[in-house]
């Protein structure tokens, strides 16, 4: 007969099977309201004899590894960073650490326009002055007050961060339409104007921006092409047919990146598998070998999947989530595991949610409203943090920059993985109102283990 009891560690509650190879540390978060400091420790019950349902089953196979995970991480934007600084300097020390430290919510992995976003505070480029071909008048001093600071406050409380970047929109003066934004409007000249000369300054726009980035002490590891290539939209956008990605990128963006010896990677997307087939026409041999790899928002994890079987060496990286309606609502969290599942298990080396900071509104300059982490009410200096946030600080514990994702099998949407030390990290959620059990089975050893209930769930098991 085997005996089993409960350890409980200084740092955490622990479950553990004696006579076994692995003890199981429970912990979770509450999505009914966003704190600070969310994670709770779980003193587990271990019943060997409680029935388990077929379903409720989780194979962990540890020995088969899969690609190694670059993080977890958010937007940053002007918007955000606006509503940042307008805290008293203490508070905003608070905030950008309980977003940021690696102890903390650990966003390592994050996003940052090329420009205007539809979260920027209204549209903008680094090239205002039209038929600026030799860029004389390029200059990122717009993102010198919100944004640029915004990213610094981050780095300099996670020095290990990476970030990714795209445009949203060319110069107005590059486009048919003459405008950024107002895609909406005459959707035939919502387009970058196919010509060489514009291809051309397009490409030295993209070179002085992450030069001039670098001056600033921004390194831009990777960026994509183009946000959304398929969209119409009244916000700053660019609607790029995947012919003249292509010939933009293979042609004009890398060379000049290769000529300036630059060290960024250069990624086709971002893509999103809705209105168009354009990540399986740029997989073609002759093409993405140019790539460093390809990113995808808004998409299903089969799509994502076939990258494998059509390009292997193919790198996959996730650049936006699901940004919702402003609700911020602790239903809208629920669905954070299964976005951080579809990503992850399709292969992405990264989840990266949208906006990290928000104002008062919560609403962007051309009219709607989105979720973020955290709400910043400039009038009153109130800090809100969503369950959103909740969610996120989490799954930065179990997804973890530098660990490896595992094989596993089971009917629950999860997330598996492993760090240096072999210690296995399960994501899991549980979303009734009762505590909920579920059978572990790794190494022909079996564990049934309690879930709190209604809870986002992080199962740390070691041997």
């Amino acid at each position: 007969m085997k005996i089993y009891k409960i350890l409980i560690t200084a740092l955490l509650l622990t479950s553990t099977i004696t006579a076994q190879k692995y003890s199981v540390e429970i912990s979770y978060v509450s999505l009914d309201k966003g704190e600070a400091s969310p994670i709770k420790k779980y003193d587990t019950n271990i019943n060997p004899k409680q029935k388990v349902h077929q379903k409720d089953f989780i194979v962990l196979v540890p020995e088969v590894e899969f690609q190694t995970i670059e993080g977890i991480g958010g937007a940053f934007n002007e918007n955000g960073g606006e509503a940042l600084f307008s805290l008293p300097k203490s508070k905003q020390k608070e905030v950008v650490k309980n977003l940021f430290n690696t102890n903390n919510a650990n966003l390592v992995f994050n996003r940052t326009p090329i420009g205007a976003s539809d979260f920027s505070l209204d549209a903008y480029s680094y090239s205002m002055a039209p038929e600026d071909y030799k860029m004389k008048h390029f200059s990122i001093k717009r993102d010198k007050k919100y944004l640029l600071p915004f990213i610094k406050v981050a780095l300099k409380e996670n020095n290990a961060m990476l970030l990714q970047a795209s445009p949203w929109s060319p110069p107005a003066w590059m486009k048919y339409s003459n405008t950024m934004d107002k895609n909406n409007v005459d959707e035939e000249k919502s387009r970058l104007k196919e010509s060489p000369e514009i291809y051309k300054a397009y490409a030295n726009y993209l070179v002085k921006y992450i030069e001039a980035y670098k001056n600033e002490g921004v390194e831009i590891d990777r960026f994509c092409v183009q946000n959304e290539p398929d969209t119409y939209a009244p916000f700053p956008g660019c609607n790029m047919t995947i012919e003249q990605l292509q010939e933009l990128s293979l042609n004009y963006i890398i060379p000049a990146f290769k000529k300036k010896n630059l060290n960024t990677g250069i990624w086709a997307g971002t893509f999103r598998t809705i209105n168009r087939g354009d990540h399986y026409k740029i997989l073609n041999p002759e093409t993405i070998s140019k790539f460093d790899g390809i990113g995808f928002q808004y998409a299903n994890e089969p799509f994502m999947r076939e990258v494998a079987l059509l390009a292997p060496n193919m790198k996959i990286m996730n650049t936006e989530t699901k940004c919702y309606n402003g609700d911020n609502s602790t239903k809208q969290a629920k669905e954070r595991l299964s976005e951080i599942a579809n990503y992850i298990n399709a292969g992405s080396t990264n989840y990266c949610y949208w906006n990290i900071i928000l104002n008062e509104t919560s609403r962007s300059a051309w009219g709607w409203k989105q979720n973020s982490l955290m709400v910043i009410n400039r009038k009153n200096g109130e800090v809100q943090y969503t369950p959103d946030y909740n969610a996120m600080y989490l799954a930065s514990t179990a997804v973890v920059k530098g660990d490896k994702r595992i094989a596993h099998i089971s009917k629950h949407r999860i997330v598996t993985t492993k760090n240096n030390n072999n210690d296995i990290k399960v994501l899991i959620q549980n979303d009734k109102s009762t505590s909920q059990f579920v059978r572990l089975m790794i190494d022909e050893e079996e564990i049934n283990i309690e879930l709190p209930k209604d809870a986002l769930c992080r199962l740390t098991i070691k041997k």
